[in-house]
């Protein structure tokens, strides 16, 4: 248990010594996605869901940086291990697998909690005050998105070899599956195959459920997000957890 809680406490140190990059740098994102798109259609009331714009992008925008910082931290921190050799230190250290894996996923979710309460309070305001109409259900996707974000990130710093393919992942990968899950706007507004193409992105019903604790709309069946985001979460957290008492690619 000692080692579980040094390695957490080394995982926050690390993302926290450098907070001017992982905190201020996605709060001030944030800030100007609301200034460019928020400010200047705040006058546009979204018609699924009868809020104005600046409302309804306030939970997209935290969900956003929630999983990108919360994916970061973990594939990040295993893959500057691997390649200074330090992980060597980890990996002798008397501590077990699932506890290992735990640590790195744990400090991969207060990192993206720590992000996704500073990006809200940063612009909150621009909503007109915008606060949790359910706290239950926004904190339940929140921490349930951060958890597959974390697993995700600690399992592609395992599989990776070079930071650049962490990179690629990140860009052509992710970034795409989180904006096209409904950051900026509703999956009613695509037609076609796009929108089937749209409902099958795991990331829509993370963003869709958080927005839901703050406005009273949803574009997918709200029970059936809460499961599926459950069932992923275990999904994820599971398969990594077992590459990662394999052993598979830990070492450089």
């Amino acid at each position: 248990m000692q080692s579980f809680i040094h390695l957490v406490k080394r995982e926050v140190y690390r993302f926290m010594s450098i907070w001017i990059q992982t905190i201020i740098a996605p709060v001030s994102t944030s800030i100007l996605y609301q200034v460019i798109f928020g400010s200047q259609l705040s006058s546009l009331v979204v018609k699924s869901s009868h809020v104005q714009y600046s409302a309804f992008l306030i939970p997209g925008l935290v969900m956003l940086q929630v999983i990108r910082n919360a994916f970061g931290n973990g594939s990040s921190s295993l893959i500057q291990s691997k390649y200074s050799g330090s992980i060597i230190f980890v990996l002798m250290a008397p501590i077990s697998p699932f506890a290992m894996f735990s640590g790195y996923v744990i400090g991969s979710v207060i990192r993206g909690l720590v992000v996704g309460v500073a990006v809200f309070f940063s612009i909150c305001w621009f909503g007109g005050g915008c606060i949790p109409r359910d706290i239950w259900i926004a904190l339940y996707f929140l921490f349930c998105g951060a958890a597959i974000a974390g697993g995700l990130g600690v399992i592609c710093g395992m599989l990776a070899d070079k930071f650049e393919q962490l990179n690629g992942l990140e860009s052509f990968l992710l970034i795409p599956l989180i904006y096209l899950a409904g950051v900026f706007f509703s999956p009613h507004n695509f037609s076609g195959i796009w929108r089937v193409l749209a409902y099958m992105d795991p990331f829509l019903y993370i963003i869709d459920g958080f927005r839901y604790g703050f406005i009273p709309h949803a574009s997918t069946n709200i029970y059936f997000g809460a499961c599926f985001v459950l069932f992923l979460a275990v999904v994820v957290n599971t398969t990594g957890y077992l590459l990662f008492k394999k052993g598979i690619r830990i070492k450089h």
